[in-house]
């Protein structure tokens, strides 16, 4: 199950001349579905996945291991005036698990605006965060401006900065994509979270027709991304949904909708999510929180941690 979409994760690790830091690689399908080669011969079949398995494991335990030390999501000294409050892991270190945190990153990232990252536990909520946004994060702080809907957060920071536009129509608009695909993102989690077994199969049911419709509105759309040609803000908030199915969908349900090996089940899905998963932001060590975080997170959800 999970060590199917383990393979998929692969890792560069980079030296600095200021210590080491390890940085997850681009998604991509042309690296990870390869054969593994010892000796100029292809391993057996059952061999090479018992390495692809060994190799994540150990890449994974190794990033995880250098996320965890201090200053390593911090991008140094320099002045800027964008504060992002978002959820952390259980210290305060690091960023937690929020998929809405981190489509806000990715817009920022996308339009290369320069933000302060602040992961917040919920005792150190500050108090203007409590008094006036009832503590939710994400929050964006922007001079004397806040707002916590992702969003609301993603609209402002589009008429703000311009440049880089994510919202060009295309062949939709990305509200019309929103619209199309709101029913995503609470299928899945009302699934995940479920403990009545006897209710998995027509909740599992409701999440394979929202995957079938992603199907056919990518496969309906003139373009590589969900409006067209263009990366856009519908983009942009549903990358980390698909990333969060994929992981939670085959840990806690044992539903594999992307596949590493063989025959796609929904081609065009698939094909969207391997471009998206390989994108340059989502990437970045300051955006990317692992699979061990993603489960972590959903057991929490679940009342099992």
């Amino acid at each position: 199950m999970i060590s199917s979409i383990a393979t998929s994760f692969c890792y560069i690790v980079i030296f600095g001349a200021i210590g080491q830091a390890f940085v997850p690689h681009k998604f991509t399908s042309k690296l990870c579905r390869q054969e593994l080669k010892m000796g100029g011969k292809s391993l057996a079949d059952t061999q090479a996945k018992s390495s692809k398995r060994k190799m994540f494991k150990s890449l994974r335990e190794k990033f995880n291991k250098a996320a965890e030390i201090p200053g390593f999501f911090e991008v140094g000294s320099e002045q800027v005036d964008i504060d992002l409050y978002c959820k952390s892991n259980k210290d305060g270190s690091q960023i937690g698990d929020c998929p809405f945190a981190q489509f806000i990153q990715l817009v920022l990232q996308k339009k290369g605006v320069k933000y302060n990252l602040k992961p917040t536990i919920s005792s150190a909520k500050p108090d203007w965060l409590l008094s006036k946004h009832e503590g939710k994060m994400p929050c964006l702080v922007h001079n004397d401006v806040s707002m916590t809907d992702s969003l609301a957060i993603a609209e402002y920071l589009e008429k703000t900065f311009p440049h880089s536009s994510l919202t060009r129509q295309g062949a939709f608009s990305y509200q019309e994509i929103l619209e199309k695909t709101s029913g995503f993102f609470p299928a899945m989690s009302a699934l995940i979270k479920n403990a009545d077994e006897g209710k998995d199969a027509e909740l599992a049911e409701a999440v394979e027709a929202q995957l079938d419709s992603l199907d056919e509105l990518i496969r309906s759309t003139p373009g590589q991304y969900l409006c067209g040609l263009e990366v856009t803000l519908a983009d942009l908030y549903l990358l980390p949904q698909l990333f969060h199915a994929m992981v939670a969908l085959d840990h806690f349900k044992g539903i594999e909708f992307f596949h590493m090996e063989g025959d796609a089940t929904r081609p065009a899905l698939e094909s969207y999510m391997e471009r998206m998963l390989a994108i340059e932001q989502f990437n970045d060590k300051r955006v990317y929180y692992s699979v061990d975080a993603v489960i972590y997170g959903w057991k929490v959800a679940r009342g099992e941690a």
